[in-house]
């Protein structure tokens, strides 16, 4: 390898230290800014907090992704499409489980809240995992003009989260 190529790694390698670094530092943010939202806040205060900070980002890219590809009456389609684009762009591992009763059950394979809680020794009752429920939420009703809501049935900080989506 030439010393041109060397330096290009070498500086490469350093990009990615500090990337490694700042994500750290960012996640014990996210972990103590909800430490502490818990202790200003009443649980379910926070967790509303949470689930709106969610829902708004959700709608975002709902909007975005309407604007480009027009309104998806079909939820399943609407989900399929907000899967493909979370996963693509936002760190986020999800899939459809199965439908049941006109509920569509979905696994959070991998979402970043679930790392902050990992990293931080919180369980997935804490606050921040409504920021899931509320993205997976404000993007449906965005792409689908329908009222969505959704739950969480179980999670497990080392393991798959289950929620269901409700579309009325």
């Amino acid at each position: 390898m030439s010393e041109k190529e060397q330096m290009r790694v070498q500086s490469l390698e350093d990009e990615l230290k500090d990337c490694k670094a700042l994500n750290k530092a960012l996640t014990i943010l996210a972990g103590e800014v909800s430490c502490v939202l818990e202790e200003i806040a009443k649980t379910d205060e926070a967790r509303d907090i949470c689930r709106i900070m969610g829902e708004d980002a959700g709608r975002r890219l709902g909007k975005r992704t309407k604007e480009k590809l027009g309104r998806i009456e079909s939820a399943e389609e609407a989900l399929d499409t907000l899967i493909y684009h979370t996963g693509a762009l936002h760190g986020y591992n999800i899939e459809i489980d199965h439908i049941e009763d006109g509920k569509i059950y979905i696994n959070v394979l991998n979402c970043f809240v679930r790392n902050i809680l990992r990293d931080r020794g919180l369980a997935t009752e804490s606050p921040l995992c409504g920021i899931t429920c509320g993205y997976i939420k404000g993007a449906l009703n965005e792409l689908t003009g329908k009222k969505v809501d959704v739950a969480v049935v179980y999670g497990d900080v080392d393991g798959v989260c289950r929620e269901k989506v409700i579309i009325e």
